[in-house]
């Protein structure tokens, strides 16, 4: 499977099994900094996140508040599902600034060292048939 692919099942997978009951956006210490988000509430916002995990537009509000993460983490002990909230709003973060080839829908800062920092990265975590199946 692709990194495409496994970001699109890993999204799916998530998306289905939370019920977007805004404990999350409730946790999250950046909520009152992401505009829009407070009017909205919790679960409204929620829910527009699993939308973008379900490619879907999500809803202004949802997209300012996974443009404000900054991982905390405060979010994954929050949810009652038990669920990885952190890595769900990572997975969305990466869908909204564009990452699987749609247009961005949440600003992206321009790292020309990313490339080259992950592939630093990726050599020293994956064995010698991984790097090259997937560098």
């Amino acid at each position: 499977m692709s990194l495409a692919g496994h970001i699109r099942a890993e999204s799916a997978r998530l998306a289905a099994l939370c019920t977007a009951c805004g404990a999350c956006v409730q946790a999250c210490p950046m909520t009152p900094y992401a505009e829009g988000v407070v009017e909205a509430g919790p679960p409204a916002v929620a829910f527009g996140m699993r939308d973008v995990l379900r490619d879907g537009a999500g809803t202004p509000a949802a997209l300012a508040w996974i443009g404000a993460c900054t991982r905390s983490g405060q979010c994954t002990p929050a949810c009652p599902e038990g669920l990885d909230a952190a890595f769900m709003l990572r997975l969305a973060q990466w869908r909204a600034k564009g990452a699987l080839g749609e247009p961005p829908r949440i600003p992206v800062k321009e790292d020309t060292q990313f490339s080259p920092k992950v592939k630093g990265f990726a050599r020293l975590t994956l064995n010698e048939e991984e790097q090259r199946e997937w560098l």
